[in-house]
């Protein structure tokens, strides 16, 4: 163990090393000169109230420097009122920036140190770029359209405290403090725990890495457990949604008493991250369901077997997937699609993704599309051929479907007014997604009873129809009290006032709409019996899992993805890439578990 503290201690070290170096202003980085597009000498430096950059082009010679949104070295308040300027533990939230170029804080992609870098606009794109004093300058694409980044930009809402009591008390600097610190923002709407790292599978994309790290990583039934406590102890709201990952999970030995455990725990959505070889046995699938499952969270990075030659390498692993989505189907569970998709190698499959999905809308609702994250030093030239950015989703979907991307894509931030104003009707604190706004884009396809999809936008403005219910959910709870009938009636208002009346399908009625999206959140009316009156719906989204290339760290602060470990809770984005704490988590634990099982005369002779 005190090795494992000694390691992780010096790494945590290192990711810090700079931030002294750039608390104040001017700060000497490289940048691309905005004329001929050439990296050269840049200053991050103060013009009266706002931060600016100037570049020192050896080619263009003198020029206006460019102001930047900055939160890093400006001490400003969100643009929405209402919104919390500190977290519970006292420290200062830096709120979301909006334009471009703006400021970011990120990691060096091969150290993994903490530095200043930028966001900005090149051929209709969004690019970052950063200079590491030691490995120099680095730059990446964050999103190929710069439209829809921008647009989304402005889709979130007030700034949420955190977390009441976070395991880390005295965070200074994200994310090498994590665990989870006070600096945090969101909490889970989803947590996940590893049960294993060994795998039925040697999937050469995996992020987990599993079969390579050399030793078995798997607690044991009661550490699991333990996490799962740890997570429905969260305040202000406990988890209520969990994913078991691995690994594949269904291969620990106490797979099925895990599953029971946290239904009796009381989360009310449990899923797990699988290949599906495992369901692909229906006598499985239905111990599965009798134990508590909800969803299949299925690898799915195709429709037939050529798909899975580049990304997974396992002959006849199509038909495995099939037979666990009939299994499925048959038992009353669910399947949410996860295709990992590289530019360039698998993004052609998207159409047919998308496609297979709408065919099989009763068993999937949904698909979460996986942008891949890269690890390793990598050439400009290596990212620009297989990054694949929410943007290249967004217009991916619309050759194939009826999406408009502005119009129809979304982030996922856009529904915290939904969570809002449930708190408003139960007085009760809800799951909110306040994850940042480029964290996840994507939208929901309702399917009418004539067999067409449409996205939610098309036949709602939901632009309004959030944004009016965040201000009459504000409203209530300014007067401190829950929402009465009338406040009832001005939320089906809300629709009538949004409902797209000109063009939407005459086939979907607006009551029957209301009922689906209550669905979504409601178990009564979206589970079982109670969802055979709603409309289909497909959840079409893409999750922008960061790596050191393109890793910022407001995004991080704000994640709502949340992963419990034996050496405690990490976001998402810094477990498995970016800082990649697993490493250090996983072997800590490993070697614990196999100092545990060596025989007494055995450690005593060590």
């Amino acid at each position: 163990m005190q090795t494992e503290i000694k390691e992780l201690g010096e790494f945590r070290d290192t990711m810090r090393r700079f931030v002294g170096s750039y608390r104040e202003l001017p700060v000497s980085t490289r940048a691309t000169c905005p004329k001929c597009h050439r990296v050269v000498p840049a200053e991050f430096r103060r013009h009266k109230s706002q931060v600016v950059l100037a570049f020192n082009c050896p080619h263009c010679g003198e020029q206006p420097p460019i102001v930047h949104d900055d939160a890093i070295w400006t001490n400003r308040a969100s643009d929405l009122p209402g919104s919390a300027t500190e977290t519970f533990s006292g420290c200062r939230i830096r709120p979301v920036s909006r334009r471009l170029p703006r400021t970011v804080e990120t990691l060096c992609p091969e150290c993994g140190a903490i530095i200043p870098g930028r966001y900005f606009v090149q051929d209709s794109a969004v690019w970052i770029e950063k200079t590491c004093p030691d490995h120099g300058y680095f730059r990446d694409r964050i999103n190929s359209d710069v439209k829809l980044f921008a647009k989304a930009s402005w889709w979130s809402f007030e700034e949420h405290a955190g977390l009441e009591f976070p395991h880390v008390t005295d965070g200074k600097n994200c994310p090498s403090d994590c665990g989870l610190c006070n600096q945090h923002l969101s909490g889970p709407c989803l947590a996940q725990i590893d049960l294993t790292n060994r795998c039925n599978m040697k999937c050469p994309i995996c992020f987990a890495n599993a079969n390579a790290q050399g030793y078995i990583w798997e607690p044991d039934y009661n550490e699991i457990v333990r996490e799962l406590k740890v997570l429905r102890a969260m305040k202000p709201h406990p988890t209520t949604a969990i994913q078991f990952t691995g690994g594949e999970p269904t291969i620990h030995p106490d797979f099925l008493k895990i599953i029971s455990a946290a239904r009796d725990m009381g989360f009310s959505y449990i899923q797990i991250a699988t290949n599906g070889i495992t369901l692909s046995d229906e006598n499985f699938a239905r111990q599965c369901r009798d134990a508590g499952l909800h969803t299949l969270y299925l690898q799915f990075d195709g429709v037939g077997d050529e798909a899975y030659k580049e990304t997974r390498n396992y002959p006849g692993i199509w038909s495995k997937k099939l037979a666990a989505i009939e299994n499925a189907r048959k038992v009353g569970m669910k399947v949410c699609l996860v295709p990992t998709i590289v530019k360039n190698i698998n993004d052609e499959q998207v159409p047919k993704i998308l496609d297979f999905a709408f065919r099989n809308v009763d068993v999937i609702s949904g698909i979460s599309w996986q942008p891949v994250s890269f690890t390793g030093r990598m050439s400009v030239e290596e990212l620009q051929t297989h990054r694949y950015t929410l943007g290249d989703l967004a217009h991916d979907m619309a050759k194939c479907s009826n999406v408009v991307p502005m119009r129809d894509i979304m982030p996922l931030s856009i529904v915290v007014p939904l969570s809002n104003m449930l708190e408003a009707i139960t007085d009760n604190p809800k799951v909110r997604p306040s994850c940042h706004p480029d964290c996840a884009m994507g939208t929901y396809f309702i399917v009418s009873p004539s067999g067409q999809a449409w996205p939610f936008p098309a036949v709602l403005d939901v632009e309004g129809l959030f944004a009016g219910m965040n201000v009459l959910a504000n409203k209530i709870k300014a007067a401190g009290r829950t929402a009465n009938f009338f406040d009832k009636l001005r939320i089906v208002w809300l629709f009538m006032k949004n409902w797209r009346w000109k063009t939407a399908p005459k086939d979907i009625k607006i009551s029957l709409l209301m009922r689906s999206i209550m669905g979504m959140v409601d178990k009564r009316i979206g589970r079982g019996k109670g969802s055979e009156k709603n409309y289909r719906t497909l959840l079409s989204a893409g999750m922008h899992f960061q790596d050191r290339y393109n890793f910022d760290v407001e995004r991080v602060k704000r994640c709502v993805i949340l992963y419990a470990t034996p050496a405690g809770v990490f976001p998402f984005c810094t477990h498995n890439c970016g800082p990649e704490y697993r490493h250090f988590t996983q072997k800590w634990y490993a070697d614990l578990q196999n100092a545990a099982s060596r025989p007494a005369t055995e450690n005593t002779e060590n």
